[in-house]
């Protein structure tokens, strides 16, 4: 092959290259279809949410000195190392709040996080204080010393039962006496705070009333606010379903974040000075 031949095949492969990059971002920046996602646009996304005080990211960074909250879906294995910075994040005065996803995997954090409360899958209704019908009922917030909030209803959506097996619980929101899960009758305390440490574990059984479709519902949008707190509020996509957007999503941020930092910044513009020199020496 002459020189010729070499230039042109070096195009072709740049021109792939640049082609597959797009196709690549064109699928990461579209709406996604995983329910509680920030970047679901839909009524079982989390885009509003992410709009009012969610900061979606993939992994947590190194400094979590002004993080006022986490948020976690467990919906996936947690590996341990993310389970230590969480841990180690509450110990030191962090709040992270768990939404019930999977109970098994959102059992599992609670258990490694050294919490003994659980998640259960008897799910809550309420035939007389509800929006909608039964399977969303309201609850209401009680006098606590870790949410300051103006909110006084929230609304749920598939909410289920929480086993207290800690001591020093503080119940923050609780259903009516008219709601029922299986042949059980409330109230039932459905967001609860766990002191460990300095911080604390804060239980949320209805990740759905954060969704698009209940944002807006009596005080949920309020109270959202309430938890993030007034710092920076984080919230973890890599523990959401897994599914090809999300994961090609993630690899095009941690290849950004490490395309931003020196010297590496540096030598990406120069990469495509040096291409085109190649390819002229190679033409003459």
């Amino acid at each position: 092959m002459g020189a010729g031949g070499k230039a042109y095949s070096i195009k072709w492969i740049l021109l792939s290259l640049a082609i597959l990059l797009l196709i690549l971002m064109m699928i990461a920046l579209g709406p996604s279809l995983t329910p509680f996602d920030a970047y679901n646009t839909y009524w079982d996304g989390y885009s509003e949410a992410a709009s009012i005080c969610l900061r979606p990211i993939y992994a947590l960074p190194n400094n979590l000195a002004n993080v006022s909250s986490i948020f976690i879906v467990p919906e996936d294995n947690i590996g341990k190392s993310l389970v230590t910075e969480l841990l180690n994040y509450v110990i030191n005065g962090g709040r992270l709040v768990v939404l019930n996803g999977n109970e098994s995997f959102s059992n599992q954090l609670l258990s490694e996080l050294g919490v003994g409360s659980r998640f259960t899958g008897n799910v809550i209704e309420d035939p007389v204080l509800n929006v909608i019908n039964e399977k969303f009922p309201l609850a209401f917030i009680v006098s606590n010393p870790v949410i300051q909030t103006n909110a006084t209803i929230i609304a749920l959506d598939d909410a289920t039962t929480i086993i207290i097996n800690d001591t020093d619980v503080v119940d923050i929101a609780i259903t009516s006496r008219f709601s029922t899960a299986g042949n059980s009758t409330g109230p039932f305390p459905v967001v609860v705070a766990i002191p460990v440490g300095r911080g604390y574990v804060i239980l949320v059984s209805s990740p759905g009333m954060f969704m698009n479709s209940m944002i807006n519902e009596a005080g949920n949008a309020e109270f959202l606010r309430a938890l993030c707190g007034n710092g920076t509020a984080l919230y973890l996509e890599s523990t959401l379903a897994s599914n090809p957007q999300g994961v090609v999503r993630a690899w095009l941020l941690i290849v950004y974040a490490y395309a931003s930092t020196y010297p590496i910044n540096y030598l990406i513009v120069i990469i495509p000075v040096v291409i085109i020199i190649a390819i002229l020496l190679i033409k003459r």
